[in-house]
């Protein structure tokens, strides 16, 4: 059974005009220490960010809570 669906789409440089502007806390606002440090290992770290900035949004739109009622970005791990 299928009980909500979710997607999302982003640009990947919109994720790297953010980590320029805000830095740290941008990342640490938005992934949880593990998805830093897998991102951080990887050549294409902002794909891997934006992947999972992505995958984070589309559930949100899956469970249609959003961001505000109770559910925060770290809340949310992509492994």
């Amino acid at each position: 059974m299928i009980i909500g669906l979710g997607t999302d789409i982003i640009e990947v440089p919109r994720i790297g005009e953010m980590i320029e502007r805000h830095g740290e806390l941008f990342l640490q606002r938005v992934f949880t220490e593990q998805e830093i440090r897998y991102c951080q290992q990887r050549k294409a770290a902002l794909q891997h960010y934006a992947g999972r900035w992505a995958a984070k949004e589309a559930v949100m739109k899956t469970l249609g809570t959003g961001f505000t009622k109770g559910v925060g970005w770290t809340d949310i791990e992509v492994v």
